[in-house]
This record gives structure tokens, sequence and C-alpha cells, in this order.
């Protein structure tokens, strides 16, 4: 069991779900894993959640027959749990003729219309809610993150600390892996970006086997996951005194990030603080090298709300854990990316990556 204000934080968002569909004398359904985590603590791959005013039923196979059962009663989830290969008789019971909710980009067609042939009521897209209800942490997921975030600085430190001629973009990429598992990771949060050269053009870029030494500068995006919360950090490292025009870029970078990170604090708009990187970077000449959003929400999953992009409406708030990203990339020569983990605050932000931001090998700056 959690202790008393874990349980409290629990029983908290399923009210919270309880008293939004109160609202429309409905049911919610629940397909998608990380939300049936989120709610009941259940981590198996297989798993529908029904809810209700009155129930809470976690429907799942024979596999998970012991492991759900102990992970509920950890949790300090008040649902019964039904082992069965087909639990759609059972909720067109539960749900007495009402309509149903669920998150139409977590459940399947195939699901849906499996849900809809069983039920008298209809289904009912409830996406945006879904998408937001994860939005601001409580404290055991702050908790958990902000550890993500510590082991993901320590595993690089490691891993640069072996960082010699032979070692290839693939090479640290796993050996970051490695290193996260061994400072206490469940897994990573993603496949790591290790990208050295021209490859750090590439906002997305897959290790390859390049000799990273071989080349000017790197560029890292990693994070570790920690009992299912992720965390997110990229930095730049400089491998050699890097060129005027690399410490100009990297420069625009960092101010167009501290500008943004200075603006963040509840009430603000998402797009907002993404149009204050986009300015600056435009005012500086490479706003069509910026090529994605400013920034994003972290949680259970990688990207959660809120979106920081130039189309969100989404509004940041206290206790949400965000990024701010920045990038600008030029074809073919290099890349330069800088980004820090966020828990916003009543009054700003408070920095859960706290690893340094070399723009010359013998320079720390951020």
């Amino acid at each position: 069991m959690g202790n008393e204000h874990g349980m409290t934080s629990r029983s908290q968002r399923v009210l919270k779900i309880r008293n939004w569909i109160n609202q429309y004398d409905s049911c919610f359904i629940a397909t998608d894993t990380y939300a049936i985590r989120w709610l009941t603590g259940f981590t198996g791959s297989n798993g529908l959640l029904f809810l209700d005013q009155n129930h809470m039923t976690l429907f799942t196979d024979s596999r998970y027959e012991n492991q759900a059962a102990i992970e509920l009663a950890r949790f300090g989830a008040k649902s019964n749990c039904v082992v069965g290969p087909n639990p759609m008789r059972s909720i067109a019971d539960l749900s007495k003729g009402k309509n149903i909710f669920i998150d139409s980009e977590k459940c399947s067609w195939a699901k849906k219309e499996e849900i809809e042939s069983q039920i008298e009521g209809e289904i009912v897209d409830a996406h945006d809610f879904c998408f937001s209800l994860r939005g601001i942490k409580d404290k055991s997921e702050i908790d958990k993150i902000k550890t993500a975030a510590e082991i993901t600085c320590r595993a690089l430190d490691r891993s640069l600390a072996e960082l010699d001629e032979q070692t290839t973009e693939k090479e640290l990429a796993g050996k970051i892996e490695y290193y996260m598992a061994l400072e206490g990771a469940s897994n990573v949060a993603y496949p790591p970006i290790v990208a050295a050269g021209s490859n750090s053009a590439l906002p997305h870029a897959r290790p390859t086997g390049q000799r990273i030494l071989t080349q000017d500068i790197l560029l890292v995006d990693i994070g570790a996951n920690y009992k299912g919360y992720c965390s997110d950090m990229t930095r730049m490292i400089p491998l050699s005194t890097m060129s005027a025009e690399q410490k100009h870029v990297s420069q625009i970078v960092l101010d167009a990030q501290r500008k943004a990170i200075e603006a963040i604090r509840p009430g603000i708009m998402a797009k907002e603080i993404d149009g204050i990187c986009r300015d600056a970077l435009n005012d500086k000449g490479f706003g069509d090298r910026f090529l994605h959003g400013t920034g994003h929400g972290v949680g259970l999953e990688i990207h959660e709300f809120p979106r920081i992009n130039s189309r969100s409406e989404d509004l940041i708030q206290e206790g949400m854990v965000i990024t701010v990203e920045p990038g600008i990339y030029l074809e073919d020569s290099f890349g330069i990316r800088w980004e820090d983990l966020f828990l916003v605050t009543d009054t700003g932000v408070e920095y859960l990556t706290n690893y340094g931001k070399l723009t010359q090998l013998d320079e720390t700056q951020g």
C-alpha cells in the first residue's frame, strides 16, 4: 500500500473522472495501458477498465491474474478485477444502457465496434478530456520524474567518461542504456538519439556506426524511465574547439530557450512559449531552421499534455512537467538543440534536468 498522501492522490484521479462523467450520466472505459496504470497501478499489456459512479472494474486475461491482484493492492486501487477472455457482456450489464466515453485515439476501431455491438448506449469520444487528464502531476509522480531525470544525468556522465577514439554513435547509445539500468532505471523512456557532426542536423537522428571523435560536436537526446515515469533531456557536447558559426548558433538557441523559460508561469498559453522561442530564432534569421514545436508535457508517456507549439490552445498550469527544446538544424552541416525538463511552480519553473551546458570544452554556460 502507498502512504496516505499517495492514497489520497490516487482516489482523486478516480474522482476526477467520476465528477466529469456524472455531468453526462455516462460511463467511462479506458483501453489505454497508460490510463489504466495511472488509475489502478496495473502494468500488464492487456487490460480494459470500466468506471462509473458505483463500479471500477479491471478486465484482463489469465496471464495477469496474480499480477493484477498484487499491483492493484499495492497501488491502493479500489477496483474489482475480472479475469476472462471477453468482458463485453459484463460491460453491457454494468453500463445499464448509458453512453460510454472512450479515448478515440487510444481505442482501435475494432475494439470500438466490439463495444458498440454489445451496449445499448452510444460510444462518445472523450479524447480531449483524456489527453488533459494526466497533465497536472501529484507529488508521487513528480518524485518519480525527478528520479528519472537524475538517473539520466548520471548515466550520461558515466557513458561520456568511457568515450574513446573507437566509440561509435550506436555504442554510446548502448552504454547510455546500460548505465541507466545500473543507476536504477526501469528502462529507457525512448531510444537514445546520439548524433555526431552532420548527423546532429537531423532532429530525430538514429545512432549509426560513425565514430564519434572523428567529428567536432555531439548531440544526445536521452531520457530514463523510472517506475513508469519518463524524463527528457538534450545536450550538445563539443568534441573540439567549436567553430565561430557553431558557437554563434549555439548561443542563439540558448538565448531563445532562456527567454521562453523566463516567461513560463501558470496561466500562460503554451503557444505563447512557442512564440517566444520562434520569435527569438526568427530575429536572428534562423526561424526556418526550427523544425518542430518548442516542447511538450512528460509523464507516463514521453509526449503528454500540454502541447507547446504554435497551434496549441493548452494552458500552462502549476504542477505540469514540461520540456523547452528549441533547435536550429543546418542541413549537411550541424544541428544545435538544448532541452530541459521543468516542473511548473506557482511563480515559474523548477529545473528537473540539472546538467551543465558546454559551449566550449573549457567553458560552462546555463
